[in-house]
């Protein structure tokens, strides 16, 4: 039992240091030229592809690139003179990251926000436990939601710590097919559970 103990906390460690190092990985910066350009770059020190969107407050995407280019840096000067004044979103995703800058075009200037990063949560199912892990970047609260048959059957608010981790004993449940969600900083995750 304490090998087993022992084993479990390991890979729960090396999951969290993995997600903590990608994390790191990807930075999005967005400087302002003047009201209608402005430069978007983008470092990875993983050297992964990644895709770009932006998209308005309605979330119509008004360019989308995928960038199969795995360098370690990538720079573009944008021309915003064709938008409307409004809100904008520009959207980074990268394997299990994203991150997001929001701004807003008008006549005179072009306002950029703060960078939000998310991590996709690590889930894992073993021995009738199911364990979460999630780096709350965002320090938002976050809630756990189980499913089966998409009725809710189990929900708790697991906090706003930066470094969330949850385990869940379902051993006692009929064999079936159920579903974890978290929900986080507007975001849901899913991940199957196949009972037997």
């Amino acid at each position: 039992m304490k090998t087993m103990l022992k084993v479990t906390f390991l890979f729960a460690l090396v999951a969290f240091a993995n997600t903590l190092f990608a994390a790191g990985n990807l930075k999005v910066n967005m400087l302002p030229v003047n009201a209608e350009k402005a430069v978007v770059t983008i470092s990875s020190i993983s050297n992964s592809d990644f895709n770009i969107t932006i998209a308005d407050e309605n979330g119509k995407i008004i360019y989308f690139k995928e960038n199969s280019n795995a360098e370690e840096n990538y720079r573009k000067v944008f021309d915003f003179s064709f938008l409307e004044d409004g809100l904008y979103k520009l959207t980074v995703v990268s394997n299990d990251i994203t991150t997001e800058r929001q701004f807003e075009k008008s006549h005179r200037i072009i306002k950029v926000g703060e960078e939000k990063t998310t991590l996709e949560p690590v889930f894992g199912y073993e021995n009738g436990i199911l364990r979460c892990t999630y780096l709350n970047f965002t320090k938002e609260d976050i809630t756990l939601h189980f499913f089966k048959n998409n009725e809710i059957i189990y929900t708790k608010n697991i906090g706003r710590q930066f470094n969330l981790q949850e385990a869940l004993n379902l051993s006692k449940l009929d064999k079936g097919k159920y579903e974890a969600v978290l929900y986080a900083g507007g975001k849901r995750f899913t991940y199957p559970v196949q009972i037997q």
